[in-house]
């Protein structure tokens, strides 16, 4: 199988403004010409959400947006609307749901990828559908057995020589690592913890 061959209509992609599956779903709409044929430019007067950076969906807010036509008091409502639908489409070819993940821009709080720039709902695709080091989560197996979880490797004095731990280690755990290996107090705002399973006992 080519890699690419089973990739269902590009959702996700960093190429920039993806419009196939956020038009089916009804929300991003492209102008037409005079015979009918779509433009490669968005109709921003009848356009709600698009969907781009990877793994946003920006709504198209008025007061917020350039062209922005969603009044700000139905945002919450449409952010709704959206996920449901993402949750809901289907790769047309095996019929299985493509998003794997689909919160709103405060929610992602707790992936680490909200933010005033970041997109108004935060998603990720299911595995199987990933293509890229980014559409899907840490967790998900791509092509020929690949991913893009992390490895975490640390060596020297006070950590444990040849050792493995079965433990999740995260990116915000290294920092509160390196202040208890270095007899400092840890950062008051860390959200990490140190991974005391690789520490030696001294």
């Amino acid at each position: 199988m080519l890699v690419g061959e089973n990739v269902p209509p590009i959702l996700g992609e960093y190429g920039g403004l993806n419009v196939s599956v956020m038009e089916k779903l009804g929300y991003t709409t492209l102008k037409t010409d005079a015979d009918g044929h779509k433009l490669d430019e968005v109709d921003w007067e009848k356009t709600t959400a698009v969907q781009i950076r990877s793994n946003y969906i920006y709504i198209n807010v008025k007061g917020r947006d350039k062209h922005g036509i969603v009044d700000p008091a139905d945002k919450y409502e449409l952010e709704e609307q959206v996920i449901s639908d993402l949750y809901n489409y289907r790769d047309p070819d095996t019929g299985k749901r493509v998003v794997g993940l689909a919160v709103r821009n405060k929610d992602a709080v707790v992936f680490g990828t909200n933010g005033d720039e970041a997109g108004d709902i935060f998603f990720t695709v299911n595995e199987g559908f990933n293509r890229l080091h980014g559409d899907g989560l840490s967790t998900a197996e791509g092509y020929f057995n690949t991913s893009v979880t992390p490895t975490f490797v640390a060596a020297g004095p006070g950590i444990k020589a040849n050792y493995t731990t079965e433990r999740v280690i995260r990116q915000v755990d290294v920092a509160p690592t390196i202040a208890t290996l270095l007899g400092t107090h840890v950062p008051e705002q860390c959200e990490g913890a140190p991974i005391y399973q690789i520490l030696t006992e001294d």
